[in-house]
């Protein structure tokens, strides 16, 4: 990253083949999280095109953002990363 670059991180998104498991494991434990495209685009109705992309399917099935930003401190980072990392 060039360092006159100043970047805005606002998605932090994981892959996880349980996902709805793991976002009410973190929900329980206190760590916010959001599904970002729980609709595959092509299949929204805007895009629809009747396609079949089993790639974005799939992993409408299993994207899960993070909470990210300026505005969290290190402990609540480590916080969500031990939730995580902990995930029965």
């Amino acid at each position: 990253m060039p360092q006159a670059a100043d970047p805005v991180w606002h998605l932090y998104v994981i892959r996880h083949p349980r996902r709805n498991a793991l976002q009410a494991w973190l929900t329980e434990q206190g760590v916010q999280t959001l599904i970002h495209y729980p609709t595959p685009p092509h299949q929204q109705d805007a895009y629809a095109t009747g396609a079949s992309l089993p790639v974005a399917e799939r992993l409408s099935k299993e994207v899960l953002s993070l909470p990210i930003g300026p505005h969290m401190t290190d402990a609540e980072i480590d916080q969500v990363i031990e939730t995580v990392a902990t995930f029965p």
